[in-house]
């Protein structure tokens, strides 16, 4: 190993380290790993030695324990510790959180953020949403809310995101999930997906250009398509749709434009075909109601949709 690539794995097993910290710099780390091919190639390798290392933990536990109990002085690593064997030995004894496989939650406000993954993939997670990433290789995904996903296709390990009461699985692809108390929908622009949940019976096999919109309220799965440009497009400050009920129009209304809708039960379950700009919120809602024929009004500070007379 040059000094160059000591220099790189170093700063690898640093940032590998930093992920388990609440005050993890998330934007340095996704900067750092997109200035150089290189860093993205060594720190696969430092996360796939921690995954090596964590297939071991009950015999590194008590290593772990060891350590932990003995009176020896402790001391702060340098940012490169000797070698390969010295930052393993720092991620095993003293981040014990790996071998527990401590879960991590990241959570957005009105802005949205990217997350890289440990492997090298990454999510542009959406306003007003939640992911939480667990398992101890970090491959098992919760999401509440919506997301972009740009996974790093390896098919030695497959990841899975749990949306309400879907579970999606994939191998490397691009893809969208958006799910909310009601819906789930779920859009591949690239490679493809499975999805799964007791509600659909035999798992779904989702190619790039389909889309899923699972109502469990109304007991409808849909498979359709959808133009590869149309998925993620709440990125461009457009969102299109086909069919899908006036209640996830709404939720996305809420989390994309910022704006509340509201409307009686009854209309919960409208379906909605047509493209929205959410650049403008108020302009959106007004669209919508146009484009479906309904009166629009405001209620206790948000847009309330009605049947009109």
């Amino acid at each position: 190993m040059t000094g160059a690539d000591e220099t790189i794995f170093a700063t690898a097993v640093t940032w590998h380290l930093a992920t388990q910290r609440d005050d993890m710099d998330w934007d340095g780390f996704t900067a750092w790993l997109e200035a150089d091919p290189q860093h993205r190639t060594i720190y696969g390798e430092v996360a796939l030695t921690d995954a090596a290392l964590e297939r071991h933990a009950d015999r590194l536990a008590p290593l772990s324990e060891a350590y932990a109990s003995s009176t020896l002085p402790r001391r702060t690593w340098p940012l490169w510790a000797g070698g390969t064997v010295a930052a393993a030995l720092a991620a095993v004894l003293l981040v014990p959180q790996f071998i527990a496989g401590r879960s991590e939650t990241f959570t957005t406000e009105s802005t949205q953020r990217k997350i890289a993954l440990a492997d090298g993939s990454s999510v542009l997670l959406a306003p007003h949403s939640r992911l939480t990433v667990s398992g101890r290789h970090k491959d098992e995904l919760a999401l509440a809310g919506g997301a972009y996903f740009e996974i790093r296709h390896d098919p030695q390990r497959s990841l899975t995101i749990r949306a309400n009461e879907l579970e999606i699985g994939d191998i490397g692809t691009r893809f969208e999930v958006q799910a909310t108390d009601r819906a789930v929908r779920v859009e591949v622009s690239e490679g493809q997906v499975e999805v799964r949940g007791d509600a659909l019976g035999d798992p779904v096999e989702l190619a790039a250009g389909h889309r899923i919109l699972f109502d469990p309220a109304h007991g409808l799965a849909m498979v359709a398509s959808v133009a590869a440009s149309d998925v993620g497009e709440w990125r461009e400050g457009r969102l299109t749709y086909d069919a899908a009920p006036l209640a996830l129009v709404a939720s996305d209304l809420a989390r994309y434009a910022g704006v509340g809708v509201t409307m009686p039960p009854a209309l919960a379950g409208r379906r909605f075909s047509g493209t929205l700009s959410i650049k403008d919120g108020n302009a959106a809602v007004r669209d919508l109601s146009q484009l479906m024929g309904l009166e629009l009004s405001r209620d206790a500070g948000a847009y309330r949709l009605s049947d009109p007379g």
